[in-house]
């Protein structure tokens, strides 16, 4: 809607209402109008009102997408299925190579194409993405997943490359894979024998639980395995669970206890993962381990990580493989 219609419509209101109607109200109803007629051209803009400041008017198709909401955009069309709701869109739009939507005062893109999915994963030009309110007081800034794009997230990937996802480093957790297999089976076993039914997810999430936490911190942390199990359920329920903070720049909308929840957790991680790390110190011998947390304190001088680092990159990688394990579970 253009300024002009806009003006139009505010006159024609004007001339039917200044007829009958006492210069006051007639004042009143004309300011109300007129502050609306002005927020329809502030939010009325392809992709919602968040792309106000970057749309073009030369080139109107420059960026497509659902106008939404006034302030909201397409916040009330998310929740469950978001990403079909936003492939129908796009596929409406003709816009399934690149689609611009509001999310409150945030930008966001997509693609519903290969091709510029593509592009997007592996450019330069997008390497840096934003982060979650909760994922960045969690301190997932801090790892490799959302470490801005230089030296420092280099140096990780290296690192992730070589001492975490290498054949020689999955070949050599082989035993412990082998371990967790056996105790599953003898676990199914006895349910069977006992009870004759077996409710797998209960054990198949205690297993990879396991896995992830002796892979990362090693098999010494067995007797801090419940309490690192609760935190890595926390972390990942505060990291999905919805929070205006992350579409809005206001600090006091953590209306659901985000921010309260995640700076407690943060702390009780630090403290925890950061005495792990100290006792694995002292008890050197490091190369004679499989687990990450050894191949991080056997690194050259040069290489080494900080405590401060240390902590959030182990952290993230445990809540990561194991939020991802229990998705699939799930």
């Amino acid at each position: 809607m253009s300024l002009l219609a806009n003006l139009s419509f505010l006159l024609f209101f004007l001339a039917i209402i200044t007829h009958q109607t006492p210069w006051p109200i007639t004042v009143l109803l004309l300011s109300l109008f007129s502050s609306f007629a002005l927020s329809l051209n502030y939010w009325l803009v392809p992709g919602g009102f968040a792309w106000r400041n970057h749309h073009d008017n030369q080139n109107p198709s420059k960026f497509r997408g659902p106008i939404g909401w006034p302030v909201f955009g397409t916040l009330p069309q998310m929740g469950s299925l978001a990403h079909r709701k936003l492939a129908s869109m796009a596929t409406s739009l003709g816009a399934a190579k690149l689609m611009a939507f509001s999310l409150g005062t945030t930008r966001v893109i997509i693609s519903s194409h290969p091709d510029t999915a593509r592009e997007i994963l592996w450019g330069s030009s997008f390497a840096d993405r934003p982060v979650k309110e909760s994922a960045r007081l969690l301190m997932f800034e801090r790892a490799i997943g959302f470490a801005p794009s230089g030296d420092y997230w280099r140096h990780l990937r290296r690192i992730a490359a070589n001492h975490m996802f290498s054949p020689k480093k999955i070949s050599g957790l082989e035993p412990l894979r082998q371990r967790l297999a056996n105790e599953m089976l003898a676990e199914v076993s006895g349910e069977m024998k006992e009870r004759r039914a077996v409710v797998l997810r209960g054990i198949l999430q205690k297993s990879s639980l396991s896995n992830v936490l002796e892979s990362v911190l090693g098999s010494d942390v067995h007797v801090k395995r419940e309490e690192l199990g609760f935190m890595a359920q926390e972390g990942f329920d505060l990291v999905s669970r919805f929070n205006l903070e992350d579409y809005f720049p206001l600090r006091f909308l953590d209306f659901y206890g985000v921010k309260r929840r995640c700076y407690k957790l943060a702390g009780k991680v630090n403290s925890l993962v950061g005495q792990i790390v100290r006792e694995r110190k002292r008890a050197g011998d490091f190369r004679s381990r499989t687990d990450f947390l050894s191949a991080l304190l056997s690194l050259p001088e040069q290489e080494r990580l900080d405590e401060s680092d240390m902590v959030p990159l182990l952290w993230v990688n445990k809540l990561s493989l194991f939020s991802l394990i229990i998705f699939k579970i799930n």
